[in-house]
């Protein structure tokens, strides 16, 4: 166990500072404890040896072996549930600790911040409820920032005994994503109005950031595309955006080309005047045109 203990995970998460955020400190605390241990000298089911088992009475031990096995289990009975306090003591705040400074084990500690802390009040109900409404995705770096905040506030106030209707909770998720998930947003209504009260949350939240990813692939997309033609030079006319072979003043036969594919194509993005009085003013100038 004294292993366990030396290779302990880090807290994740902030100091607990009261009312506040119990909720959020409860769910972070209680996994690391558990992860390093510490949890069954919290919750008091890890009990120190009894001295009956070993001891006929205080002073009369049933043998020698059995009296150093007991004085070995008591000892680290003690130093685990010492380290145990410590453990609580090291993710609340400098104020608590002097507020619980008379509470001498773990589970001692423990059971003072529950029953100080863990009673539910209207406002926090409406302190998880705003972060969900207000929450919006130009508020955070990413999308999973987003879903990660509506998410965690919609399973606190289930913890709380106030679980929101997954619908409710998937209308919160498209409520302000923006103009630019519009189409897929009407996708989805869509496909979960076929299957409304059966809605999975994390499938749905997997999907938005999916969709995000791709619209950032998209404009990666785009954005390489744009350099990469800067990137390119002509050794002809010595302008950049093309390559010899595609130089309208070295092959005007591909101007005219041009001229009849941007006539005929859905986007003219250069008008055929300016082409045609730009090359006739010097033939060695060439029109700079997105190829």
């Amino acid at each position: 166990m004294a292993s366990t203990y030396r290779s302990a995970l880090l807290f994740k998460g902030d100091l607990l500072v009261g009312k506040s955020n119990y909720i959020e400190w409860l769910n972070n605390a209680t996994l690391y404890l558990e992860l390093n241990g510490f949890m069954p000298y919290i919750k008091g089911t890890k009990l120190a040896p009894d001295i009956n088992l070993y001891y006929k009475d205080s002073n009369s031990p049933y043998s020698p072996e059995l009296a150093i096995r007991y004085i070995d289990r008591k000892t680290e009975f003690e130093d685990n549930s010492l380290r145990a306090l410590g453990a609580v003591k090291s993710i609340i705040s400098l104020d608590n600790i002097k507020r619980f400074s008379d509470k001498k084990d773990a589970k001692e500690l423990w059971d003072a911040i529950t029953s100080t802390y863990g009673e539910t009040s209207l406002e926090e109900v409406n302190r998880y409820l705003n972060k969900i409404i207000d929450s919006s995705p130009s508020s955070f770096t990413t999308i999973d920032e987003y879903t990660s905040t509506i998410q965690a506030s919609a399973l606190y106030l289930k913890d709380l005994g106030f679980e929101l209707p997954k619908p409710i909770i998937a209308c919160l998720l498209f409520k302000n994503l923006g103009s630019a998930y519009d189409s897929f947003t009407s996708r989805k209504y869509e496909e979960l109005s076929s299957n409304i009260k059966d809605i999975k949350i994390e499938t749905l939240i997997s999907s938005i950031i999916a969709e995000e990813a791709r619209m950032d692939s998209n404009v990666e997309s785009k954005a390489f595309k744009a350099v990469k033609n800067n990137q390119k030079k002509c050794s002809y006319c010595k302008k950049q955006g093309h390559l010899k072979e595609e130089c309208f003043s070295l092959h005007p036969e591909l101007l005219e080309q041009y001229k009849a594919k941007s006539n005929t194509g859905p986007v003219q993005r250069q008008s055929s005047k300016a082409i045609m009085t730009s090359i006739s003013s010097n033939v060695d100038d060439e029109v700079e045109v997105l190829m």
